[in-house]
């Protein structure tokens, strides 16, 4: 006997077809991360911001490049109810921004650490969205990163790097998960 998916199911098979599982927004994000790292290194905290900052909003554009060229992709359809879910999501996310910019003047050592916490949690709402359980950990992930800087514990390398790293590594494991299931 052959299964119905349910509309919620549907949905997000849907949009992990449309966005090969999220993958390639993690791809992206991940090299947004280890610039930010790297600028970090180089130039200070105010500039590896700018960097996130100004690089996170070329994340969902370049995501899709990648899905639509590399995946061949097709535009979501049910899926567009999660697509707003996405969106809808995004206002938190630029809520952590404008903290995270007022820490850079007060406590310039938890800018980023808090920022990254944020973007962390905001990978849980992917699970719902792609229905990959992966996404729990990724955001899981940010958090084990972020937590011990905002302590005060310093990592033997900024958490650019190790965020950037984090991804690039979720990325690959997300992608293989959704070619399986495809």
């Amino acid at each position: 006997m052959t299964e119905i998916p349910s509309p919620l199911s549907a949905a997000q098979q849907d949009l992990a077809r449309a966005y090969a599982g999220g993958a390639p927004g993690v791809l992206v994000s991940g090299l947004v991360w280890l610039i930010a790292g790297a600028v970090w290194q180089l130039h200070g905290t105010m500039a590896a911001f700018a960097a996130l900052f100004f690089g996170g909003m070329a994340i969902h554009p370049l995501g899709v490049l990648v899905e639509r060229i590399a995946f061949h992709a097709p535009k979501a359809t049910i899926g567009k109810p999660l697509e707003a879910l996405a969106i809808e999501a995004t206002f938190p996310l630029f809520a952590g921004v404008l903290i995270a910019w007022v820490l850079l003047v007060r406590a310039p050592d938890l800018a980023i650490p808090v920022f990254a916490a944020i973007v962390g949690t905001r990978y849980f709402l992917f699970r719902t969205m792609y229905g990959e359980i992966a996404y729990w950990a990724l955001g899981g992930a940010f958090l084990l990163i972020a937590a011990p800087t905002l302590f005060g514990v310093a990592w033997p390398v900024n958490i650019g790097f190790l965020i950037g790293v984090a991804e690039l590594i979720f990325a690959a494991l997300i992608l293989q998960r959704w070619r399986r299931r495809s």
